[in-house]
């Protein structure tokens, strides 16, 4: 009877955990990126109200704060962005490709 019950086996790196899988996936925006996108249009949509010098700062805010937003939307290659311990990958490295 316990044949029937299929557990993950921990010989091959297990199962992912489904809620985690799902938050991992379907992860809304967060504020870190959605904050400067919002002032970099804010910016935009101010500087057809102003004038040539006020336009002129105004756009220079409105491409910084894009690329604060690509900076921080950007991959980190580290461990510390992931919270990982160096070489822990979840896989068991036997030496099989």
């Amino acid at each position: 009877m316990l044949m029937l019950i299929d557990n993950a086996d921990p010989r091959y790196g297990g199962a992912p955990d489904p809620d985690e899988e799902r938050r991992r996936r379907w992860e809304p925006i967060s504020m870190r990126i959605f904050l400067p996108a919002a002032g970099s249009l804010s910016c935009l949509a101010a500087s057809a109200a102003t004038g040539p010098v006020g336009t002129y700062v105004l756009n220079v805010a409105a491409i910084g704060l894009c690329l604060h937003m690509v900076r921080a939307a950007w991959p980190r290659g580290d461990a510390r962005a992931t919270g990982e311990e160096p070489g822990a990958s979840g896989t068991a490295d036997d030496g099989r490709p």
